[in-house]
């Protein structure tokens, strides 16, 4: 099971500073599917393993590798 991290946390691991997204603007790429994630009560959480500029699909894969390594 993937496990969720906040979207503040997620944007600060992913982006340099100044160039972090607002956390609406990471709530809506989970909800247009560009990014993986939940929206819960209105907050968003995006899956731990998400790196930004890498499709989710090829993130997850190769998450899976891993694992089975």
């Amino acid at each position: 099971m993937a496990k969720l991290m906040k979207a503040s946390a997620w944007g600060q691991r992913e982006f340099e500073v100044g160039s972090i997204p607002d956390n609406r603007t990471i709530k809506r790429w989970i909800e247009i599917g560009k990014l993986q994630g939940k929206v819960v009560d209105g907050s968003a959480f995006v899956v731990s393993t998400e790196k930004w500029g890498v499709q989710s699909t090829i993130s997850h894969a190769v998450t899976q590798l891993i694992r089975e390594s």
